[in-house]
């Protein structure tokens, strides 16, 4: 990877992971006190801006690892962690949707936030397991 995209890369992650922090100190616990006065179910959100952040730390320490002698084998446990992440962000999603619908909170900013948040996930999810899946280190590397 050519350093110019790696230093892209590295300043995106870095720009995702600030907002996402600002967001969690700064405008979620206000937000989150005046919905959870109304609907307490809805308090796990926090927890879903926690597996974001979680997966961008790892993406840094990926594309650090990339940028001084590449991504091999070795490596593979830290992007199933992110996987994870994701997997665990889609779940907090999911659920989110399904509550909110059964107390008929539907209004199509939330709604639409939740349906794109998940997708977006599903497609990272997808993405990042489709990369560990055609690497032939991986399909090595899992074998002994």
């Amino acid at each position: 990877m050519r350093r110019r995209n790696l230093f892209a890369l590295t300043a995106v992650l870095l720009v995702l992971l600030v907002l996402s922090v600002v967001t969690q100190v700064w405008i979620l616990p206000s937000e989150v006190r005046s919905v959870v006065a109304v609907f307490p179910e809805v308090n796990p959100i926090a927890i879903a801006i926690a597996c974001w952040q979680v997966a961008a730390v790892i993406g840094f320490k990926l594309v650090h690892l990339a940028r001084d002698h590449g991504l091999d084998a070795s490596n593979y446990g830290w992007i199933q962690a992110m996987i994870g992440c994701i997997l665990a962000f889609i779940v907090l999603v999911l659920a989110a949707f399904i509550t909110l619908n059964i107390m008929g909170y539907t209004p199509p900013g939330v709604m639409l936030g939740l349906i794109g948040g998940g997708i977006l996930a599903m497609i990272a999810a997808g993405s990042l397991a489709l990369f560990l899946g055609t690497r032939p280190l991986a399909r090595q590397y899992w074998k002994s």
